[in-house]
């Protein structure tokens, strides 16, 4: 249970900086609206496999038996 809070908790806070980063990035506003969900998928995507790697490499080199 405590791992989908800190699942959704990490999702509540990527809107903002996905909306805060298009927002910066795009002069139109349509624009920027229009990228929101590919932004979002390519940000929460990249987190993972980011989180992916380093549990290999926790469990690749920093284990102890």
């Amino acid at each position: 249970m405590d791992l989908w809070v800190h699942i959704a908790l990490f999702f509540m806070l990527s809107i903002p900086i996905v909306v805060l980063g298009a927002f910066y990035s795009e002069q139109e506003d349509k624009a920027a609206l229009a990228s929101l969900p590919r932004r979002l998928g390519v940000f929460l995507l990249s987190c993972g496999l980011l989180t992916a790697v380093m549990l290999f490499c926790e469990h690749t080199f920093a284990s102890v038996n």
